[in-house]
């Protein structure tokens, strides 16, 4: 059982070393496919250096756009994407693994995730919990780096929808929720990096705003809308301190744990 790993990449040199180092030791048969998007930084370099991943570096269309491109050359049974600036948990994909040849009619896989605030090395554990169609349409509380998919379920459903920037992963869980059958493992799976480079951390009230009329496609209409217009007044400059306090409170954490 092969995976397919996509990275899409777009100036995230500062991270792509630990996130290139955690597939490669995964610890099973992977094709790690790298998009980046012309980066100016080190990127490039970076990939130069290394004979594991496949990679190309050219102008596109976004991080959407670069994710559909790497899932259309990908060649592996189990599929997933693995932005620049996160990485695997050890073991993970081994985990996966296993609970797909355990479930052989599971189409999805997922697990748990670690917040990294910044560079502080503080993780906190995000539990996703069990899956279901109610839950999902009230909130995206999957965590994207640890969910994997059978490439049968790409076959059916096609790429993501490349008009969106900032949820298009919910969109795709929502489109292929009903008619899959999805496995949960309680435990961390990927980490997810939280910093004031990333993209959605830098448009938050726009990402809010795409998600509210991508789930009034879905019929999800008021909470949504509500959310948004919050976002929009108040809530990203909530979300942008909480960013600074939490990462200076794990660098404290950091600095007490080597003394």
């Amino acid at each position: 059982m092969r995976f397919s790993i996509i990275t899409p990449s777009l100036n995230q040199g500062a991270w792509l070393g630990e996130n290139l180092r955690s597939v490669r030791e995964a610890g099973v048969d992977v094709e790690h496919i790298v998009i980046d998007g012309a980066s100016t930084d080190d990127t490039r370099a970076i990939l130069a250096r290394q004979n594991f991943a496949r990679w190309i570096s050219e102008p596109d269309d976004g991080q959407t756009a670069a994710i559909n491109k790497g899932l259309r050359q990908s060649r592996g049974e189990i599929l997933g994407y693995l932005c620049a600036d996160d990485f695997l948990e050890p073991g993970a994909l081994q985990r996966v693994h296993e609970a797909f040849q355990s479930f052989p009619d599971a189409d999805v896989v997922y697990g748990d995730a670690f917040f990294l605030e910044s560079d502080s090395g503080w993780k906190r554990w995000k539990r996703a919990g069990e899956f279901s169609v109610n839950r999902l349409r009230r909130g995206n509380f999957l965590l994207q780096p640890a969910v994997f998919w059978r490439r049968s379920v790409y076959e059916k459903f096609g790429g993501l929808d490349a008009s969106l920037q900032f949820c298009m992963d919910h969109e795709y869980w929502l489109r292929i929720a009903e008619p899959t059958r999805w496995v949960y493992l309680p435990s961390p799976l990927a980490t997810c990096r939280l910093h004031s480079d990333a993209k959605t951390s830098r448009a938050l009230a726009a990402a809010w705003k795409e998600a509210a009329t991508m789930q009034a496609g879905y019929g999800i209409r008021f909470r949504p809308a509500w959310e948004a217009l919050w976002m929009r007044v108040f809530g990203q400059h909530f979300y942008r301190l909480k960013r600074m306090v939490l990462a200076r409170a794990g660098r404290r954490r950091q600095r007490r744990a080597v003394q």
